[in-house]
């Protein structure tokens, strides 16, 4: 069983794989981030999450060819996905199944891959159990999924276990990054670098904005982006893949179809509003119900809330109103499509775009007083607020806070700058790491 998973135990290459003949194939492709993030000194535990069909399965591919060209023996790479998995004790079984393999070969360091870790009912018991026994304590274990290590109530974290391993949240394809499947290359940087380099490609503008429209409609998700270089627009199937993927982790979690599909056309009929739990729950169910699959959906890494911030004292102000914004303009095509709900507009979703992108990056969170400001990010001590007014007209004032940069669609002066420029120049990542187990 698992010879089939890992035929470069004897082409000692990847091209017998699937995944990876796809890769190769596709008109447009990239090597995602998280592969150089990953810890690959013994012992490591790495964990990458993320949403559905963000690339983890193509990266770890990509990683398993990195790392034939750095061992001598190729059965020191073993890969298993794990979606057929029933739960931890089968999963146990194919470990113990490589263990054999490794111990005959006499493998001293092993890179342990496996996709899809969190399908086996309590997976994280056999995954323990090894550590506990010293099975990989010279090896590099690394293990991905779709669904948060939490959402199941499982587990918080594998304390004192993960060795120098990372925990990794990847996310969609940047916006920056995207420009360069056209051919397209910024220098990047921070938020400030960003800001103050805008009008210095005020030349780059015309078509940069073409290409941030093909991103509002396409959005950072493999799939669909091979899509429109090959159709020129995202396919029906990969639209049903995706909602048939959200669907069985709802099924997995023993959650309601309807109240989490309720839910998401809430969300994108208020997207760039402040409401409360209260309003979403006239329409879905109780306030619990609400809190309860909004949290899910940032646990399938599909939602990113704002919180209000009191701009005198920093703090959040967590009984206020929130604003709720998906993290890719794929997913509002998506769920726009399947909750038979209008999209919301290009103002709407630009703002979506900029939050998702500004989140990677710094706390993040929006102000309400004496006049909303959209987005409001903390660096270091400093508070720098983000209007995104994506149409001719820019209104400008000055609130509680005082440095306030307005994003437009084309109008570009000293003190606004246009969107797609300023995304275009900012080195946001597709993954990030995170200090916990979420």
């Amino acid at each position: 069983m698992i010879e089939e998973q890992n035929p470069w135990w004897i082409s000692k290459n990847v091209e017998e794989n699937e995944t990876y003949r796809k890769y190769k194939e596709s008109p447009v492709k990239w090597v995602p981030d998280v592969i150089d993030k990953i810890s690959l000194d013994p012992y490591s535990l790495n964990i990458i999450v993320g949403p559905r069909q963000v690339g983890k399965t193509t990266a770890l591919i990509l990683l398993v060819e990195k790392l034939l060209k750095q061992v001598e023996n190729p059965k020191a790479i073993f890969y298993f996905s794990c979606d057929k998995l029933a739960d931890y004790k089968e999963l146990d079984e194919v470990l113990q199944e490589y263990l054999k393999v490794k111990k005959a070969e006499r493998i001293k360091t092993s890179y342990i891959i496996l996709d899809e870790v969190t399908f086996p009912k309590e997976w994280f018991r056999a995954i323990k159990y090894r550590i506990d026994r010293g099975d990989f304590k010279n090896d590099v274990i690394v293990l991905t999924g779709s669904l948060s290590m939490k959402a199941k109530g499982e587990v918080e974290s594998f304390p004192g276990r993960r060795g120098s391993g990372k925990i990794l949240i990847m996310y969609p394809l940047p916006f920056s990054k995207f420009l360069e499947l056209f051919n397209v290359n910024l220098p990047k940087g921070n938020v400030d670098f960003a800001l103050r380099n805008a009008i210095k490609f005020i030349e780059y503008r015309q078509k940069i904005k073409e290409i941030f429209e093909i991103y509002l409609n396409v959005g950072g998700f493999p799939n669909a982006i091979r899509d429109y270089f090959e159709r020129g627009k995202i396919s029906n199937s990969t639209v049903s893949d995706f909602v048939s993927s959200i669907i069985l982790d709802i099924n997995k979690l023993r959650r309601s179809e309807h109240l989490f599909k309720a839910t998401v056309k809430g969300i994108i009929e208020r997207t760039a509003s402040e409401f409360s739990f209260h309003t979403l729950a006239k329409e879905v169910g109780s306030v619990r119900t609400v809190i309860s699959y909004t949290e899910l959906l940032e646990k399938l890494f599909l939602l990113k809330t704002l919180t209000a911030i009191d701009p005198n004292t920093g703090n959040m102000l967590t009984r206020k109103e929130r604003k709720f914004y998906f993290i890719d303009p794929f997913i509002y095509e998506v769920f726009s499509n399947w909750t038979m709900t209008k999209k919301p507009d290009e103002n709407k979703l630009t703002e979506a775009v900029v939050v998702s992108h500004l989140s990677r990056m710094l706390p993040t969170f929006y102000l309400k007083r004496n006049g909303e400001v959209d987005i409001v990010i903390k660096n270091g001590e400093k508070f720098t607020g983000l209007e995104v007014k994506y149409g001719k007209n820019v209104r400008k004032y000055i609130g509680k806070i005082k440095d306030i940069v307005y994003l437009s669609k084309e109008e570009i002066d000293e003190n606004v700058i246009a969107v797609p420029l300023f995304l275009g120049l900012l080195d946001a990542p597709q993954s990030l790491e995170t200090l916990e187990i979420i």
